[in-house]
C-alpha cells in the first residue's frame, strides 16, 4: 500500500473524528452517520445525531470528491438556500471573534477524505 493510501485512510479517520466532534464540525448535530453511530470513541456521537440535514450514508456515490469539498467549505455554492453554515470561509457570514473559519484547510481536507469513504 502507497504512502498517499495510508495517508488517504489516517484523513478519512481524523475527519470523522472532525465530523463527531461537538467543538468541530459537529456534523452529527444535523446529519445521520451510521458509521459513526457505531463507532467507539468518537466523542458521544452514538445515539445523538440529528436528522435537520439529509444522511450522509452514501454520499460518496451521490457527489464527487470535489462537491463533497464545496458542501464542507461553502454550501451555499452549491444550495442557495441551504441553513448548512460554512465550515471553510467567513464570506457572507457575521462570525464572531476569532475571525477565522471553522475548520482549517487540513480539516477541510481530513473531513472531505472521510466523506469520500461513505459509500
Amino acid at each position: 500500500m502507497g504512502h498517499a493510501q495510508t495517508q488517504g485512510l489516517g484523513d478519512a479517520q481524523l475527519g470523522l473524528r472532525i465530523m463527531a466532534n461537538r467543538q468541530q464540525g459537529n456534523c452529527v448535530t444535523c446529519h445521520q452517520v451510521s458509521v459513526l453511530r457505531d463507532a467507539k470513541g468518537m466523542d458521544g456521537a452514538a445515539g445523538k445525531q440529528g436528522d435537520f440535514g439529509p444522511s450522509l450514508d452514501g454520499v460518496a456515490k451521490r457527489y464527487s470528491v470535489a462537491q463533497l469539498r464545496q458542501w464542507v467549505v461553502d454550501a451555499r455554492q452549491l444550495s442557495v438556500n441551504t441553513l448548512m453554515p460554512p465550515f471553510g470561509t467567513l464570506e457572507g457570514t457575521a462570525q464572531a471573534s476569532p475571525a477565522r473559519p471553522m475548520l482549517s484547510p487540513e480539516e477541510i481536507d481530513q473531513v472531505t477524505a472521510a466523506l469520500a469513504t461513505l459509500r
